[in-house]
């Protein structure tokens, strides 16, 4: 006797053994129970099996268990028959149904049911007496201890078998079953086609054409008694393969020409007047031209007339450029000129060599992105420094003392600048860690506020320095730390994108250029260093920000100095005013006038400068999602950049895609368009 049931946790059998003595009593053994865990997901579909089909795999795991235990026990006792239960009517009406009405789940287990346990009489039993139950919901090993069904099966089993409970069971049709197989009616349509240029378009190769067609000659020729030779096809063989298709794709494109020929009448559109075209003995279209009198070959005299959208044209402009080691399109099209003669020979050439992947690869043409609109931040105005973007420099030697005995080490310049009115703070850094960063911008706030907003790359190229960057700005929990260390919000420009931060970029050569020049080979003392970093500092922020003017009177340029004293950090010293008495609201008020004057000029003169784009002012088309790339790498030959596959695009504000999300061999990177270049193949 076994029961089978199932659950969203699981599926499970129990066997149990009923004897009956001579006397008529019944006794009623437990034997064993089976259990297995449901699947949380199927192998087909990404989603969890449903309760039919449990129940469906818990008919099954009985019929093993049953098919074992009766191999076991029939050797020592005599089993008379196999009974088994279970509670669902859908497995119940699977196993009482023909098999072709099903999905191939089902019908591999009720087939599977039906070969272990043949002579097994399948009936239905309630929920509340199944045994079965129990065990495939689960039980706690107390629970299960006290489980009076669990142990010694459903009460009816100790009575006679007349007194069974009367099952209640009603099987369902196929049509009222799930599972079922959809009705399908399989027509067969016969697609014959009338041009053989259709057959052509199947190669990609013009040899492998050649040579196919010339095993089907050989086969005519063989079935019409011919000679035919063995071996690989000859030459003369493969020119009668090109002569055929060349024959078949004339007729397709030029069939109007061909019927003009044959009248003799006027021949249009002029484009193939001017050429002169004639059919010659084998039936070729041929270019009559002006060369008869040379002494050129007849080939080039009178080439193969072509059109220029044939797949043939296309094999052959491909078949030259692969012999003629990917050469230029002027290369291609003069060999081929000694043969065929290609209607608008030098675009059909120029397409096919701009489609090569090798080609591409060389050439590396890389998109290149309208440039972007200012952000908010760079043409509004605000406190000076509550927007930044920094940057390091470096590394630069100092020494600890003016001593000979002075050892040498290296420090770094962090570079502050404010995104609007580009004005510079410069802070020493003695090494690349967090810890120091933060101490530098430390003392930047103390100086300058708390900024809102702070702008970096992602890493550098400072050959020195690029590991220590590129962990300290890279690292998830370190961005986070940095992040969170004063009350502002970090923005990290995209991997491998310095040009996403220019204004940075430019301050840290402005920088480094007035260093170098001055120090030369020298090593300076730290203090010298900081002074003279501190000098640099003042000298940026006094250089103008505007163009200069061509009024004589305007003597004074708009500087970054500004915006942070009121004028120039290098301006000249005033005349001593502090005896005129004035009222101090009113200089209150003028001081405030001047400061609002600054940012009046700032409006007026240099938000216009930045008006027009100096680069980057034609759009190119944006990426796509499935587009194929190859990404750049600086230090490798473009034969060993890296394929990639573009999964997700990131477009700005407006909608150009300038960052977009490249899988590759090695994972799944974020890089910028201009590190990137199409390949032209078809997702």
């Amino acid at each position: 006797m076994g029961f089978a049931d199932a659950s969203t946790k699981g599926y499970a059998a129990t066997i149990y053994m009923r004897s009956v003595d001579a006397a008529g009593d019944i006794l009623v053994k437990f034997i064993t129970c089976k259990t297995k865990v449901a699947p949380i997901k199927t192998a087909v579909a990404n989603d969890s099996p449903s309760i039919p089909r449990l129940e469906l795999c818990g008919a099954l795991l009985l019929a093993q268990t049953l098919h074992h235990v009766h191999q076991v026990l029939s050797s020592e006792i005599s089993i008379t028959c196999l009974r088994a239960w279970t509670d669902s009517s859908i497995v119940l009406s699977w196993l009482t149904s023909d098999q072709k009405y099903f999905k191939i789940f089902i019908t591999n287990r009720i087939a599977k049911i039906h070969q272990l346990v043949p002579a097994c009489k399948w009936s239905h039993v309630s929920t509340a007496e199944n045994p079965a139950d129990p065990a495939s919901r689960g039980l706690l090993p107390r629970a299960a201890m006290s489980s009076d069904i669990y142990w010694n099966g459903p009460e009816f089993l100790g009575r006679p078998e007349e007194q069974w409970p009367k099952s209640k069971f009603t099987p369902l049709s196929p049509d009222q079953l799930p599972e079922t197989r959809p009705n399908v009616t399989s027509t067969l349509v016969a697609n014959v086609s009338s041009s053989p240029l259709e057959l052509f378009t199947r190669f990609s190769s013009l040899a492998r054409m050649q040579r196919v067609l010339s095993f089907v000659f050989r086969f005519v020729r063989r079935s019409r008694r011919q000679p035919v030779c063995s071996g690989p096809p000859m030459f003369l063989e493969y020119e009668t393969a090109l002569s055929v298709v060349v024959r078949q794709t004339q007729k397709y494109y030029f069939s109007e020409l061909i019927n003009m020929l044959k009248k003799q009448s006027t021949i249009s559109p002029p484009s193939l007047a001017q050429l002169a075209p004639y059919v010659d003995e084998t039936g070729v279209l041929r270019v009559g031209g002006r060369l008869r009198f040379s002494f050129i070959h007849p080939d080039s005299k009178h080439p193969i007339l072509l059109p220029r959208d044939s797949h043939l044209t296309t094999l052959l402009i491909r078949h030259y450029h692969l012999s003629f080691l990917h050469g230029g399109p002027k290369l291609i099209l003069s060999m081929l000129n000694r043969r065929f003669w290609i209607m608008s020979g030098r675009a059909a050439v120029r397409r096919e060599i701009f489609a090569c992947v090798p080609c591409t690869r060389h050439k590396a043409i890389r998109p290149q992105p309208i440039m972007a609109d200012l952000p908010p931040y760079r043409v509004r105005p605000h406190r000076p420094f509550s927007h930044v973007g920094m940057d390091y420099g470096g590394p630069f030697l100092v020494k600890e003392h003016k001593r000979r005995s002075a050892q040498s080490v290296k420090v770094y310049l962090a570079l502050f600048v404010c995104m609007a009115v580009k004005a510079v703070h410069l802070e020493i850094v003695t090494e690349l860690t967090t810890d120091a960063f933060l101490a530098a911008l430390d003392r930047f706030v103390a100086r300058r506020g708390i900024p809102t907003d702070i702008y970096s790359d992602c890493g550098t190229n400072y050959v020195g320095a690029a590991r220590q960057l590129k962990l300290l700005f890279r690292n998830a929990k370190e961005q986070d730390r940095i992040s969170s260390h004063l009350a502002c919000t970090w923005h990290f420009n995209p991997p491998a994108t310095p040009h996403f931060g220019g204004i940075w970029e430019a301050g840290i050569k402005s920088a480094k250029i007035h260093l170098k020049h001055v120090i030369g080979q020298q090593i300076l003392t730290h203090e010298e260093f900081v002074t003279l970093t501190t000098r640099v500092e003042g000298i940026l922020n006094s250089r103008p920000i505007t163009p200069a003017s061509s009024d004589p009177h305007d003597l004074s340029a708009l500087t970054p100095g500004h915006f942070l004293i009121g004028e120039p950090i290098h301006a000249l010293p005033e005349r001593d005013i502090t005896d005129i008495k004035i009222n101090r609201l009113n200089r209150w008020q003028l001081i405030r006038q001047c400061h609002q004057s600054y940012w009046k000029r700032w409006s007026r003169e240099y938000l216009s400068s930045l008006q027009g784009r100096s680069k980057w002012y034609k759009s190119s088309p944006n990426l796509k999602v499935n587009d194929m790339v190859i990404v750049e790498a600086p230090s490798r030959p473009p034969t060993e950049w890296r394929l990639g596959r573009v999964t997700e695009v990131h477009p700005g504000a407006d909608d150009v895609v300038r960052v977009v999300s490249v899988r590759t061999r090695d994972g799944i990177y974020k890089r910028p368009v201009v590190k990137l270049v199409r390949l032209p193949v078809e997702p």
